[in-house]
């Protein structure tokens, strides 16, 4: 679990602190609305280059236009996503939801023996019937065949400001976000990590750009349009 844990923290880390800021400055738009949603996205990226073995599986699914994903670990049975501290908070004050947010019916199926005094929430919470959120939860897992019953459902949130992620925590929540156990990352991300990928960047750009200049040239060899000319002469 500890490896994991490790993996998912620097994956958020890479993705905020150097490819979303690469985009960002590479696409030298006038407004920004899609940096919001763009931030997500690279982190998904990241996902599926990372756990690609067949420990884990980084499952996608849709709420209307919105893309999700989170991470299965099949050695530990658990189950993470990933966002942001301000959403996490806003999640559960949200009133009078026509249908759960998905990390509700998550929260709400698979951990639904977890208990704590402590809460994120707010007066006003929406509720649903256990049988709303086991047909959420059937749409969620759309084309994934596993069986969650032995699962547990982990939520990894970061602070990303001024362009640096200032914190990343693991949690352990209960059916109406009560927190049960709360444990920072930041002390597993490797200092050198996003220099160390840079590095490899540059490298296997200056691999392939070599490997291009030593392909054959077409066109006629020197020698030979130089013997062509003297017997033309």
């Amino acid at each position: 679990m500890e490896k994991f844990k490790e993996n998912i923290a620097n994956i958020i880390v890479k993705s905020l602190e150097h490819d979303f800021l690469e985009k960002k400055y590479s696409l030298e738009l006038d407004s920004k609305n899609c940096f919001g949603m763009m931030k997500s996205d690279v982190i998904n990226t990241n996902l599926k280059k990372v756990f690609d073995s067949e420990r884990y599986i980084v499952h996608k699914f849709n709420r209307f236009a919105w893309e999700g994903r989170f991470i299965i670990d099949l050695g530990t049975k658990s189950l993470v996503s990933i966002t942001s501290v301000s959403n996490l908070n806003h999640v559960p004050k949200v009133k009078e939801r026509k249908i759960p947010h998905y990390m509700q019916t998550l929260l709400n199926c698979l951990n639904k023996k977890i208990q704590s005094n402590q809460q994120i929430s707010f007066e006003g919470f929406s509720s649903f019937d256990l049988e709303v959120y086991e047909d959420d939860l059937n749409n969620i897992l759309n084309g994934l065949n596993l069986n969650l019953e032995e699962y547990t459902y982990y939520v990894v949130a970061y602070d990303f400001y001024a362009n640096k992620v200032s914190d990343i925590n693991w949690y352990l929540l209960g059916p109406k976000f009560n927190v049960a156990e709360k444990t920072s990352l930041m002390a597993l991300v490797k200092p050198d990590f996003i220099n160390l990928t840079m590095e490899e960047d540059i490298i296997n750009g200056e691999s392939q750009l070599n490997s291009r200049e030593s392909l054959p040239k077409k066109g006629i060899k020197l020698g030979l349009k130089e013997k062509s000319m003297k017997k033309e002469g």
